[in-house]
């Protein structure tokens, strides 16, 4: 039971085992790699926090204390728009941990692997609870429980149902990838485990367009460390589609000096 329970942390991360040859981020590790291994956490968790601070910062910074606490319907949406914002910032930070896993392990210790863990399941609780938030405003609103549960029903009418099923279609590859994660001994999912392991970027990205409904990803610091977000992971995909060629590369190379 634990030990299934643990690979529930892959949920956006990645295979620990895979090869990475960046250039750019060699270089980074290399810097790194001669540092203490205290200094190395300090500055990992200087920017853990960093990251992980920029949500609830913003939303203050968008928010009236005073007005946030004496109304029930707009703390709802307080919380409804921190835990959207920490969902996102964990997304980023699981991705970029497990895409790079042995390196991680190597300068900050096993540490990462425990982070990793940590964060796959806070993420996907994040995610979990966020649209419930949602919910909890119609019913109050409505006082109908059916009208609550409408909101989960899809539609295509206006541009905010549109970007709200990106929402739904994130949560629901992100359930499956859990899943996946959980029955990983099974022999359909460790034959497919990539195929399954390849939507935690397709929901960076259908999380990232679903952010678009509101207005606290405009505001800084949120802003800039979004945009930050964006590129890293899209530099880790095109990094992860591009190392299989330049190992092919290689190997070809190797071949014709020993020939």
């Amino acid at each position: 039971m634990v030990e299934r329970f643990v690979h529930i942390e892959e949920v956006v991360g990645s295979n620990p085992t895979a090869p990475t040859h960046s250039k750019s981020s060699g270089i980074l590790f290399a810097i790194l790699y001669v540092m203490t291994l205290i200094t190395k956490r300090f500055i990992f968790w200087f920017f853990w926090l960093l990251f992980i601070l920029s949500a609830p910062i913003t939303v203050l910074m968008n928010s009236s204390i005073d007005v946030v606490f004496s109304n029930q319907l707009v703390l709802m949406n307080f919380f409804q728009r921190i835990t959207g914002l920490l969902a996102f910032n964990l997304l980023f930070m699981q991705i970029i941990l497990g895409s790079q896993m042995n390196k991680w392990i190597q300068l900050i210790g096993a540490k990462a692997y425990r982070i990793h863990i940590f964060h796959g399941l806070v993420t996907y609780g994040f995610m979990f609870i966020h649209p419930f938030f949602e919910n909890i405003i119609v019913y109050q609103v409505s006082k109908s429980l059916t009208e609550s549960m409408l909101i989960f029903i899809p539609s295509l009418e206006t541009q905010r149902d549109i970007l709200l099923v990106f929402g739904r279609v994130a949560f629901l590859l992100t359930s499956i990838s859990v899943i996946a994660a959980y029955f990983r001994t099974k022999p359909f999912f460790r034959r497919n485990w990539r195929a399954f392991h390849i939507l935690n970027y397709l929901v960076f990205y259908l999380v990232f367009i679903h952010m678009r409904l509101g207005t606290d990803i405009t505001t800084p610091p949120f802003s800039w460390l979004s945009w930050l977000a964006f590129i890293g992971v899209s530099l880790t995909l095109v990094n992860r589609a591009l190392n299989p060629l330049f190992l092919k590369l290689h190997l070809q190379k190797d071949i014709k000096k020993v020939r």
